[in-house]
């Protein structure tokens, strides 16, 4: 009798403990998104939402670049297109496009032009930022720009339209372009204990990161071509035509530097990490500002070459706009790639990272592309962009993994003697759905025979039978 009396007294608190707990969720509401802070703290982590392959029906007409605006709930991805060279245009033609999307990513409306280079004085604008702001009802667009026939070097352009849509016509600033190459670095870069050297030029990768008592505040890398070395910047503007490095909170010095990513977990080449290219900054809730930006070795340009060029992505985070190298480093290096995130040892494997929260209150997502270089199989796609999302229920392991193809390894030759040898030697092996036949992918001058395999075009590798 007693035990039963226990049972029903221990049964009743815990029915008053699960209806406390209903009517509790039900006045403070569903629990909030794990932001940044959980992320770096080790209790959440970004899962793969999906994937979009270049030019894909579902992604058309945009192949790098891409950064996102929410506004009013709906996603405006704003990215590049190259339209390959022209005879007045001969490093290509780049423009820029924005779309829409209504249901967080999942599909995306037509894009609408932002930034066309008539191709008379300019060729290309490309990898830029946009903003909203709300206070004038004003879309923002700055972008990079090289004119015909690369005079000038790298410059910053500034397009705007009018409207909570953007799409309208965006107009180019009058005052294109309002930075000039090395503009804001000689600047930044001046005087003693700076984190960059003066000859540091070519501002670009512009992001417009916020709006603060009436500034805009923007980041943008810059290389100094003869030392190697590349930096990331910050400065503020009002109208995006005059421009402040120091006051406001700002360091007067670069944010990112080869100091930031020389002790990282990465077997850099000889001379280290040279410094960043490209980032994205994203405010928490609890005001810390976390970057995710690249780290390159050899050049800030793509070396093609096997085995010679890192190319990852780090998380660093200040409560300030800190000058390098104060920002705090997360507990894993890199964060996304490297050695031990699958990247592939090729310079830019990884490019075009993008931070972005759904809303005061939402879940916060992360994009980024991958490329591939020298993919096993020539059928997959040469990039993609990929999109996750920050849950309570995802602490992946660091860093996250490169999520492109298998790659060939263009070095040993594959064993076509048997089929169990051929897959068990061949970078990328894959079977032929239609015939059966088993195809290496690395090496066809050491092949049995070779096969086209019908209905894949770029299948004409190894054949293994």
């Amino acid at each position: 009798m007693i035990a039963s009396t226990r049972l029903r007294v221990l049964v009743g608190a815990l029915s008053w403990s699960t209806a406390l707990s209903t009517v509790v969720a039900a006045v403070m509401g569903p629990p909030l998104p794990p932001s940044l802070d959980d992320l770096w703290s080790g209790t959440a982590g970004f899962h793969l939402v999906r994937t979009f392959p270049v030019n894909s029906p579902a992604l058309p007409a945009v192949d790098a670049a891409t950064r996102v605006v929410v506004v009013n709930g709906s996603w405006f991805l704003f990215g590049r297109a190259d339209m390959g060279a022209t005879s007045a245009c001969q490093s290509g033609v780049i423009t820029t496009n924005v779309r829409v999307s209504t249901d967080k990513g999942a599909t995306w409306g037509p894009p609408h032009p932002v930034a066309v280079p008539d191709q008379t004085s300019v060729c290309i604008y490309a990898d830029g930022s946009g903003f909203y702001d709300s206070d004038a009802e004003t879309w923002h667009y700055l972008v990079q720009q090289l004119d015909v026939g690369g005079k000038g070097g790298w410059t910053l352009s500034h397009f705007s339209t009018q409207g909570v849509s953007p799409f309208a016509k965006w107009l180019a600033d009058p005052m294109n372009p309002v930075v000039r190459g090395g503009q804001l670095f000689s600047k930044i870069c001046a005087g003693a204990g700076k984190h960059c050297p003066v000859g540091m030029v070519d501002e670009g990768t512009p992001e417009i990161v916020e709006k603060v008592d009436g500034y805009f505040i923007v980041t943008f890398h810059g290389y100094d071509y003869a030392a190697k070395a590349a930096a990331r910047g910050v400065a503020r503007t009002i109208d995006f035509h005059t421009w402040d490095v120091s006051g406001g909170g700002l360091p007067g010095d670069v944010i990112f530097s080869a100091k930031d990513c020389a002790g990282w977990n990465v077997s850099w080449a000889k001379s280290g990490c040279i410094g960043s290219g490209e980032a994205s900054v994203l405010r928490a809730p609890s005001g810390y500002l976390y970057e995710v930006i690249e780290a390159a070795d050899v050049a800030l340009t793509c070396d093609l070459k096997r085995d010679e060029q890192w190319w990852p992505l780090g998380m660093v985070r200040s409560k300030t706009w800190a000058a390098s190298p104060q920002w705090e480093q997360m507990r894993q290096t890199p964060f996304v790639g490297g050695p031990s995130g699958g990247e592939p040892h090729v310079g830019c494997s990884i490019q075009y990272n993008a931070l972005w929260q759904d809303g005061p209150n939402g879940s916060t997502y992360f994009a980024f592309w991958d490329v591939s270089f020298f993919p096993a199989n020539r059928s997959t796609p040469a990039q993609s962009w990929h999109l996750y999302e920050l849950d309570w229920t995802n602490t992946v392991s660091l860093p996250m993994q490169w999520p492109g193809p298998p790659q060939s390894n263009g070095t040993t030759a594959p064993d076509c003697s048997t089929n169990t040898s051929c897959q068990a030697t061949c970078a990328g092996y894959v079977e032929c759905p239609t015939d059966g036949i088993y195809y290496c992918c690395a090496a066809p001058t050491t092949c049995s025979h070779t096969h086209d395999c019908v209905g894949h075009p770029g299948l004409h590798f190894c054949a293994c039978n």
